[in-house]
């Protein structure tokens, strides 16, 4: 199944996701069935994880509920029910079933946010330009004391306004891993699985992770904030948000890093085996085009690109490739 996926999914629950999208593609061979069951039985996690579809199908939009026997014995299911359990997976983490992560439920309903492959941008009361790449999610906050945005998920572009009277408020913006405040400054916040990536281009910005200590950032620096550990600071690419204009910027950029990007602008699966992941891509890239983009990599690198379907994408590295 997956070595590196490219989405904060847990890998048990993105395998989940792909064996349904296999039992409901309708062309099951005996041998997929077998491997299945085999995944199925082989942990604890993997019987969790296929819970979990089981009740995100039968909650999400009202589709029919999915029994682990009933999928290996009945017709086909409609591939758009796949599709659509596999996008929740994708973006949610797989946490909408049964109100298991309220902070999941709430992406879904954020105040400002962004589908797959969709850049978007807000002038906000006070004057703040907030732009957010795909598949990203905020709730803005404006109050007398403080303006506060809170970002669950995704890439946050912000260029704070100077509007009075609400400018007079500090400008937060508030993570999993901490908290930011702005100084009149221009500046990126991207959320990770286990941490968050702040990258100033105007300004400066005191950043406090949560149970560390606070630290100042300035204009060219980035630094990368997980609870409880000091931040690390370190040179910003000036790159770094080329997604604002469809691009992406890549000097060595490794391929996973590189999949992972352009997987928020196309529907499904991509992925990379662990030796592909570690191949470097230089070059300046359109968004636009993800699967002219893909047709592209064996032309660059030594790897060969598997389309199990349109909506399931493999990279896979060479024998040959180092």
């Amino acid at each position: 199944m997956l070595d590196t996926p490219c989405s904060c999914v847990a890998p048990a629950q993105l395998e989940a996701a792909e064996w349904y999208a296999v039992l409901s593609s309708g062309e099951v061979s005996e041998r997929e069935r077998n491997e299945w069951q085999a995944w199925l039985d082989a942990s604890p996690e993997h019987a969790q994880a296929w819970t979990l579809v089981e009740k995100v199908v039968s909650r999400f939009q009202g589709l029919p509920p999915l029994v682990a026997q009933t999928a290996l014995d009945t017709p086909a299911l409609d591939r758009r029910a796949a599709l659509k359990l596999l996008g929740v997976l994708c973006v949610t983490g797989g946490a909408l079933a049964a109100g298991m992560n309220t902070q999941a439920w709430t992406r879904e309903f954020a105040d400002l946010s962004t589908g797959t492959g969709e850049v978007r941008s807000w002038t906000l009361a006070d004057g703040t330009r907030i732009s957010l790449n795909a598949r990203s999610a905020v709730d803005v906050v404006f109050e007398p004391q403080q303006r506060l945005i809170l970002l669950y998920q995704g890439e946050v572009l912000i260029e704070t306004g100077h509007d009075m009277p609400l400018a007079q408020s500090p400008f937060l913006v508030r993570t999993e891993q901490g908290l930011i405040r702005a100084l009149g400054t221009r500046f990126m916040v991207s959320t990770g699985d286990q941490s968050v990536d702040v990258s100033l281009f105007e300004g400066a910005l005191d950043v406090q992770p949560y149970g560390a200590t606070m630290q100042r950032l300035n204009a060219g620096q980035a630094m990368l904030i997980q609870r409880n550990k000091s931040a690390f600071i370190y040179a910003q690419n000036p790159q770094v948000a080329a997604w604002e204009h469809g691009l992406i910027f890549a000097d060595g950029m490794p391929l996973s890093i590189y999949l992972k990007q352009l997987a928020q602008y196309r529907p499904g699966i991509l992925s990379c085996d662990s030796r592909a992941a570690t191949l470097r891509v230089s070059g300046v890239f359109k968004l636009a085009d993800s699967d002219r983009l893909l047709a592209r990599l064996p032309e660059i690198l030594p790897v060969s690109v598997r389309y199990f379907s349109r909506y399931w994408v493999r990279v896979d590295a060479l024998s040959t490739a180092v």
